[in-house]
């Protein structure tokens, strides 16, 4: 009797069912998910130039180069673990579980990355977070991308977006400011805090594949045998329940696999758009991390502004990621190509004059803060159209092999993103070392003006077959 009842009660819809599996709540989850990674990524940004002094003895001379390292780390168990994770999701569908187990060592790099008292136990700390952060985000878009329809992905990348630039963004700084008012120990006392939330969201959710075994009973079943038989639900044997699962999941991955992990790979590397996105998500990433590695070092050395300073600057590339959505929506409605062509050419004149930023005076603060804030609009352009185009360049798989990918396709969005993680500190770090903060400024123009160009002819669709359609109608 009691095993009865206790499959029965196994059998009930869970609480709150239609909320929890909504496709709202599963995007902001994602979103969110997204935002604790890349703020426990940046929140110690600010901070570093200050505690690595402290708290393992360097020299000043040496703190450009392990901060610089320690970003780099990042990236490197980013570009290492994001396709294992991809084909674990696609070869097991499930999307929480991988999730979680991200939440669990990003608690570990948290905790170790506040307890490091050497360089040693600090690159150990980044290298577990970038990890974490290549589950969280191969899982994640998988899980936003089978959760809404592909009309819809632009804006739901967008949210993600959103939850993302926040987050590389803001975290800078609150960390400079809670560094200045609380000290070390209250900026991880944010991140836990951040983190308790997360978990929550995480563990609320439900996917849309696993609530449709109840969400389809409940909606066959007349209304009438519904309130006739609240306390008695059908119990459900496993053939019931697999005849019962969503055709969602059949469409992304075919009960007998025709093409290995490394053919799926070969086959999505051989598209130009896909390339095109892919190659427009290394710049982007270099981008906003060669900020994160020399932001803080230019106002404290030209500017003399302390922890707090070296937060705020991040202020004005914070707030135009709110435009992310809008441009999301843009993208589902004409497609991602001009969009994503307009941030690159729109960055490259007001990264070129960023070298015009050299004196402490009033004039070239409000200068800098103009640039970046032009600079966070081509950012917002940019990011919600790459991400959506990795799913929307994908679709033409299902006609080829009826395989989606979607977590390993993303698993190479991280790959791409991760490369653009190690280059944007090195290279910013060491050119500012060398040549000065006017050629970062330059040479990150060169880099976005080049990059325009792929975007503009691959991404949406090849730029050569409209132009060949345009001419054949007018003739």
């Amino acid at each position: 009797m009691g095993l009865s009842n206790w499959l029965q009660r196994q059998n009930r819809p869970p609480v709150l069912l239609k909320l929890r599996s909504s496709s709202g709540l599963i995007v902001m989850t994602c979103s969110f998910a997204c935002f604790t990674d890349t703020f426990l990524y940046g929140v110690i940004v600010p901070v570093m130039p200050f505690s690595l002094q402290s708290r393992t003895g360097l020299d000043q001379d040496r703190v450009q180069y392990w901060i610089s390292l320690s970003l780099a780390m990042y990236g490197v168990s980013l570009l290492v673990f994001s396709p294992v994770w991809g084909y674990i999701a696609d070869r097991y569908q499930n999307r929480k579980i991988p999730m979680l187990v991200g939440l669990v060592a990003l608690l570990a790099s948290t905790a170790i990355l506040c307890l490091s008292r050497n360089i040693a136990t600090l690159m150990v700390g980044r290298a577990l977070q970038g990890i974490s952060a290549g589950l969280t985000w191969t899982v994640g878009l998988a899980l936003a991308m089978d959760s809404v329809d592909e009309k819809d992905a632009g804006k739901a990348c967008g949210w993600v977006g959103v939850g993302a630039s926040i987050g590389i963004l803001l975290a800078p700084l609150l960390g400079g400011v809670v560094f200045a008012h609380g000290g070390y120990y209250a900026v991880f006392a944010l991140c836990f805090g951040l983190l308790g939330v997360d978990i929550f969201l995480r563990l609320a959710i439900i996917e849309v594949k696993a609530a449709k075994r109840w969400l389809t009973d409940t909606t066959t079943m007349p209304p009438s045998d519904i309130e006739s038989k609240p306390a008695t639900p059908e119990i459900l044997t496993d053939d019931d329940i697999s005849k019962s699962m969503p055709s969602l999941e059949s469409s992304k991955m075919p009960t007998q696999p025709s093409v290995t992990p490394w053919g799926t790979i070969i086959n999505l590397l051989r598209k130009p758009r896909f390339i095109a996105a892919l190659c427009g998500t290394i710049v982007h990433s270099t981008l906003m991390t060669s900020f994160d590695s020399t932001l803080p070092l230019l106002t404290k050395d030209t500017f003399g502004w302390d922890s707090i300073g070296g937060g705020l600057i991040f202020l004005p590339l914070i707030m135009p990621s709110f435009l992310s959505p809008l441009v999301g929506a843009v993208c589902d409605k004409y497609g991602p190509k001009w969009p994503a062509t307009f941030g690159f050419f729109f960055a490259t004149p007001f990264l070129a004059c960023l070298r015009f930023v050299t004196k402490d005076t009033i004039a070239h603060k409000v200068l800098l803060c103009c640039l970046l804030t032009c600079i966070g609009v081509a950012i917002a352009c940019i990011f919600s159209p790459l991400m959506a185009e990795v799913n929307w360049a994908i679709e033409t798989n299902k006609e080829e092999s009826g395989i989606v990918p979607v977590a390993q396709a993303y698993g190479l969005y991280n790959v791409a993103y991760s490369g653009g993680s190690m280059i944007g500190p090195i290279m910013a770090g060491l050119i500012r070392d060398e040549a000065g903060w006017g050629t970062v400024g330059w040479s990150l123009a060169i880099l976005t003006f080049v990059s325009a160009f792929p975007q503009m002819i691959w991404t949406g669709g090849n730029l050569k077959v409209k132009f060949m359609k345009e001419s054949e109608s007018s003739a």
